[in-house]
């Protein structure tokens, strides 16, 4: 009995893992308390953060450059030991080995700040020695389609397994032209020429409409130039330059997932007329969309009884997904030197921060901040209006069942609700946020993706001696009709052979005669 050659499938895209590792790497620098800010007499607290700012692929490995920040709250070395803050950053380039890894593939990358100790110098009480302890996790795809059998075939044993995968449901790139005038900052010195512009790009939010990809983001400049004075000293300018734009994804829809990477291409900045208050800023990135639906599949891992064709799989299996709501409420005065509110016009969230994200026994714990902006009509007497920021950090957890420690985990945070109030001297903030939680673990199986049809074994035509008479054991199914056709003898010719053997009554292991054909003359 053959194997019906028509099986059950399902055609995928999927998000290959080629290779994945992490690697530990110490950071070493020097920072700088900016004027005019007062010494340092102790340090109360840091706020570490760390971002990847390229990732350039070589054979079987991964550079990466990125950011070590640190917001440093301190005790002023002043009689009233005033409490201030610097913010304070070190750039930091390390590898990650990747067996498999090519330059066309694509990377993702996690930076996890692990230790930072910082101690002040011996030779200036205005410099620290920064020495930090940094986790950075690579993991190279390459988008693979691929057919997988889904139903074990007739005839045949088989192992299968129910997994949730992320099918890609459309890729696409766009480059993208900022062109932008740079103010320079009153407490800075004109520029008299540019040495060195960095530039790196971030995705701060992104939604699906039907076959597009939205997205909100900003590329921050790093300029190093020469400042237009006499001993021409050396100093850096930091800018944000905020974007909107889409991508088309044909078969994307509002409730899929997206993946949105931005990398600069090149940035450029130069003088407007000479040494001046502006600079001209031109930046090209491109984006790159790749937008994923969640499908849940039965894989066959192992089979027999057939021929089977098998390939390795190896992606992200997603382990489970859930959200939770966050209230956060916030009483505080307005701060110095800003001047009392009169009325509140307006409330806007402008950053949201995941800063932390730890897997325990099926929750997924997470920390960060949330950066709010009060715009508001101030008390004086010509009512100017004025903006105030105030961050606030959140912490909350969210239930997933099978999270285990080692999984990976993309967290999400979206402010659904922001409001202000004025109370006397103070102002009230409340926001509702949104944190989402996606837990995947790397799948590892041999899956079948083609079986091939089982054909019945040929039987070679018998052998009959001509003139002889040769003896055959009945088989299901024989009769003394087909038996004439295959040995080439008439009916008649074997009934004669057999005297007393009714041919209508033939068993299964009957020994009959057959009496071959005479050789043709």
């Amino acid at each position: 009995m053959a194997i019906d050659a028509v099986q059950t499938t399902e055609k995928l895209r999927v998000s290959q893992v080629v290779s994945e590792n992490t690697q530990q790497t110490v950071v070493r620098g020097k920072i700088t308390v900016p004027e005019p800010k007062p010494d340092v007499e102790k340090i109360l607290s840091t706020d570490k953060t760390a971002k990847i700012k390229k990732i350039e692929l070589l054979p079987d490995k991964a550079i990466i450059e990125g950011t070590l920040s640190l917001q440093i709250i301190y005790i002023a070395f002043e009689p009233a030991q005033s409490v201030h803050h610097m913010h304070q950053q070190i750039p930091f380039t390390t590898f990650v080995d990747l067996p498999g890894t090519e330059p066309d593939m694509e990377a993702l990358g996690k930076v996890t700040v692990e230790d930072v100790n910082i101690m002040p110098t011996t030779t200036d009480v205005r410099v620290f020695d920064v020495a930090a302890v940094l986790s950075v996790f690579v993991k190279v795809t390459q988008i693979s389609d691929l057919s997988v059998v889904t139903q074990c075939p007739a005839m045949a044993t088989c192992t299968s397994e129910l997994v949730k995968i992320a099918n890609v449901i459309g890729s696409n790139t766009k480059q993208v032209i900022i062109s932008s005038d740079v103010e320079i900052p009153e407490e800075k010195p004109l520029a008299e020429k540019i040495l060195e512009v960095d530039a790196s790009g971030e995705i701060k939010t992104k939604r699906i409409v039907k076959d597009k990809v939205i997205v909100d983001g900003e590329v921050t400049l790093q300029v190093l130039y020469v400042a237009a004075e006499p001993d021409q000293p050396v100093h850096q300018l930091h800018t944000v330059l905020p974007f909107s734009d889409f991508i088309e994804v044909p078969g994307a829809a509002p409730g899929m997932d997206v993946r949105v990477e931005v990398k600069v291409e090149s940035a450029e900045v130069e003088q407007i007329d000479g040494p001046a208050g502006k600079l001209r800023a031109d930046v090209v990135f491109m984006l790159t969309a790749n937008v994923m639906e969640v499908r849940q599949i039965n894989i066959i891992t192992s089979i027999s009884g057939v021929e089977a064709t098998m390939v390795k799989l190896r992606l992200d299996h997603v382990v489970g997904e859930n959200s939770t709501q966050v209230v956060l409420r916030d009483i505080f005065e307005t701060p110095e030197p800003k001047p009392e509110v009169e009325k509140i016009i307006d409330t806007a969230v402008r950053e949201v921060k995941i800063t932390e994200t730890k897997i325990i026994k099926e929750k997924v714990i997470v920390r960060g901040y949330v950066n709010l902006q009060v715009i508001y009509v101030a008390a004086l007497a010509d009512q100017p209006v004025h903006a105030m920021h105030r961050r606030l950090d959140f912490s909350t957890f969210i239930v997933i069942p099978g999270a285990k420690e080692g999984m990976d985990v993309d967290v999400r945070a979206l402010a659904e609700f922001t409001t202000a109030e004025k109370e006397n001297c103070h102002v009230i903030v409340e926001l509702v946020l949104k944190v989402t939680a996606k837990v995947t673990e790397l799948l590892q199986r041999d899956v079948v993706v083609a079986v091939a049809p089982v054909v019945p074994p040929v039987t070679p035509p018998p052998v009959c001696p001509p003139g002889q008479v040769i003896t055959y054991t009945i088989k299901a199914g024989d009769t003394f009709f087909l038996l004439a056709q295959r040995f080439n003898v008439s009916v008649t010719a074997i009934q004669q052979a057999n005297p007393g053997v009714n041919p209508n009554q033939l068993t299964i292991g009957q020994v009959v005669n057959i009496p071959c054909p005479p050789a043709k003359g």
